[in-house]
């Protein structure tokens, strides 16, 4: 099925603040685990990894599960539905999380929560756009940000202040219930269906859609990792108070919120494509090779900055890019990019946690940095047109 965007409206309050919170509620489920890893490690006595696999493997892993049937589910229920059942899920998963006692049922609570926030990181972009272009489309990013860094930060805190980590799942629930009397009875996205489809097969022949791919690996699934080890590698590997590497990870996190609607922002003021995809993300990489080789807290605050504001600034224009990749069902190519950019960091949380574990902070830090120059350099010419059109030098 092909779906034609209407005319996008001006947003109203109402749409600003389901965007906003919508992925604010979904993200801090990816930050919770990552500030209070030392506590779970040792409470359920076990290694790094075997946490990674409950901070990352199975939620974002379960994630891309549900950012892989989010088309169909958008399809059958509609944006709003399915963006009520994504937080019904998250709530459901950060519950189980807070009650349980075993590792297993730990980890049905992540799987839960991760297809929540697999279904939200499809529709709610979708929903943006739909209600406010690609700047509103830009606050959802700045939301997933600041989401994490709720997460990060307030768990960290209240972990430093002796808080029990099951209260701060508690947290995690309690947060995401305000988004129900705002998603029901919204007014939704307007859409014209008709029959088609095909993109997935274009799409995997495509260097550009790959060039999209390969950046939001670089802006997504790096701050993903991050949101699991940032708080473990500043306080363990640069021995700084647990408290402060909380602030730390906020203040990443907060203003790489901030910079994605920057970023939206520059794109609709007329900014270069190439600038904003090629040029920006190696902020990002800087300021990963600075916490790689250095240890102090003040030049780790600069690589903090530099890194939130290269993450973020990419985001509203690459969504943007990909969207424009097949106009004709904006869900497919965020679908496909989002999954992505969720399963790549599946694997890697708890090999990077293991990594951590017998001391290559170092190594794994300069890698990132290296991951993210690379993704910007494959990124200095746009998409230029959609699936299906010439562009020279491309397949399909």
């Amino acid at each position: 099925m092909l779906i034609v965007e209407a005319p996008v409206p001006r947003p109203g309050a109402r749409s600003v603040a389901i965007v906003f919170l919508a992925a604010g509620t979904a993200a801090w489920n990816v930050g919770n685990v990552g500030a209070v890893v030392t506590d779970l490690s040792r409470d359920l006595d076990v290694s790094l990894a075997s946490v990674g696999v409950l901070s990352g493997t199975l939620l974002l892993g379960f994630s891309a599960l549900g950012t892989l049937v989010a088309p169909e589910v958008i399809t059958r229920l509609g944006i709003l539905r399915a963006m009520i059942l994504a937080v019904a899920l998250g709530i459901a998963g950060n519950l189980i999380f807070a009650v349980s006692d075993s590792y297993a049922v730990f980890a049905v609570g992540r799987a839960v929560t991760g297809i929540g926030l697999g279904i939200t990181v499809v529709a709610g972009p979708v929903y943006a756009r739909g209600r406010g272009g690609v700047g509103l489309v830009a606050l959802f990013g700045a939301a997933i940000q600041l989401g994490i860094a709720g997460g990060l930060g307030v768990g960290a805190v209240l972990s430093d202040a002796g808080v029990d980590w099951r209260l701060i799942f508690l947290l995690s629930a309690a947060i995401a219930v305000v988004l129900f009397p705002l998603l029901i009875g919204a007014e939704p996205v307007e859409y014209q269906t008709k029959s088609g489809g095909g993109f997935v097969r274009m799409a995997i022949r495509s260097s550009r859609v790959w060039r999209i791919a390969g950046l939001f690996i670089a802006i997504f699934s790096v701050p993903l990792i991050l949101g699991s080890w940032l708080v473990h590698y500043l306080s363990v590997d640069n021995s700084l108070a647990i408290g402060s590497a909380g602030a730390l990870s906020f203040l990443m996190f907060g203003i790489s919120g901030v910079a994605r609607e920057l970023g939206g922002k520059l794109a609709e003021r007329g900014v270069s494509v190439s600038i904003l995809l090629g040029i920006t993300p190696w902020l990002a990489a800087a300021g990963l090779l600075i916490l790689a080789l250095d240890d102090s807290f003040t030049l780790a605050l600069v690589a903090v900055v530099l890194a939130g504001i290269g993450f973020a600034i990419p985001y509203g224009p690459a969504i943007d890019q990909a969207q424009s990749l097949y106009p004709a069902d904006p869900v497919e190519p965020v679908a496909f990019v989002s999954l992505v950019g969720t399963a790549v960091p599946v694997p890697l949380v708890p090999i990077i946690g293991s990594l951590l574990d017998d001391g290559y902070g170092t190594e794994v830090f300069i890698a990132f940095a290296a991951i993210v120059g690379a993704a910007a350099l494959m990124n200095m010419t746009p998409v230029q047109a959609p699936l299906g059109k010439a562009v020279q030098g491309d397949s399909p």
